[in-house]
């Protein structure tokens, strides 16, 4: 067994600690090992996605490389063991049973939670689009000899696949996006997914809702670069939201104010994991700014809608 103890530090720290650098030592210690053992590399990002009907798969070390976006890491695990702690109560003296759809080649979102719940407690569902990610999961979980958390690896499309009745899924994560819902199949698999859960059951993340804000590029860098100040943008309105309770999908027309300051046009993506457990502006590359169009003075209006096909985006279109 490779070096566990540290590994349930690193957990710890991820779950209470509020010290930036206890907080990047402790991902990159994960990294360490995982990488390790599945010899695919976080720092080695190639080309090797799968494009579907519903959007882009990343490769497996594009995948490895998200365990390195600390807040996005930190809040997902959070989120999630805060779900099961729900459920535990919801499903009194029941294992609760995760799917996790998009898992990459180390299982970010749900490996941690061997260091928290016994096997009686919780079991796995293991599914990805990439069998080079699927067989780096194994690998790491008999080399970690955990592997008896995990009820099934499942080869498939999550934007299509249909939950077998007798596993008794309790709770769904899928963290398959990019800011702005933009290239990825996130949407599709929520859409596909959710219906499938039991009433009491949960969806991870709980809702992501994308608006539409004018920015001030200066005042946005400043903001980014400084911390401590934060930046004055102006709300054109929410044009999507996606969740458990809410799917928001149709076109929206919204006034654009006018304000000499702020001509830059961009979706903000706010993400709800859990509860309280949030991601918002700059915190994640899942919440950065995507900048659409430097506007002028005689835009009153934009439109905005969501397509869902092989290469998801918003489509817009500016009003004078």
């Amino acid at each position: 067994m490779k070096s566990i103890e540290n590994i349930d530090s690193a957990i710890q720290t991820l779950l209470f600690s509020e010290n930036y650098k206890d907080l990047y030592e402790a991902v990159h210690l994960l990294h360490n090992q995982y990488s390790a053992i599945t010899r695919i590399y976080a720092n080695s990002i190639t080309d090797q996605d799968i494009f579907l009907e519903s959007g882009k798969a990343i490769s497996p070390q594009k995948a490895a490389h998200c365990l390195l976006d600390i807040e996005r890491t930190r809040k997902f695990i959070k989120g999630i063991y805060q779900a099961i702690l729900q459920l535990q109560h919801h499903y009194p003296s029941t294992r609760i049973n995760i799917l996790y759809a998009g898992t990459g080649p180390y299982a970010t979102l749900v490996t941690p939670l061997t260091s928290l719940f016994t096997a009686e407690q919780i079991s796995l569902f293991m599914l990805d689009i990439n069998e080079v990610s699927l067989n780096a999961v194994s690998k790491l979980y008999k080399e970690f000899e955990i592997d008896y958390y995990v009820q099934k690896y499942i080869h498939a499309d999550a934007s299509t696949y249909l939950l077998d009745p007798e596993d008794h899924i309790h709770l769904i994560i899928t963290e398959t996006m990019q800011n702005a819902l933009r290239k990825e199949p996130q949407v599709a698999i929520m859409n596909n997914l959710i219906p499938q859960l039991p009433d009491k059951g949960i969806f991870i993340p709980q809702e992501i809702s994308v608006n539409a804000m004018l920015l001030n590029m200066a005042q946005e860098q400043a903001s980014f670069l400084e911390g401590g100040q934060k930046s004055q943008r102006k709300l054109i309105g929410n044009i999507y939201t996606v969740g458990q309770y809410v799917n928001q999908n149709h076109p929206v027309t919204l006034p654009v104010p006018s304000v000499e300051s702020h001509k830059t046009l961009a979706l903000l993506t706010d993400i709800t994991v859990y509860g309280d457990h949030k991601l918002d502006a700059y915190q994640s590359g899942l919440t950065l700014p995507y900048h659409l169009a430097l506007l002028d003075d005689t835009t009153t209006a934009v439109s905005f809608e969501y397509i869902l096909n092989s290469n998801p985006h918003f489509k817009f279109q500016l009003f004078s």
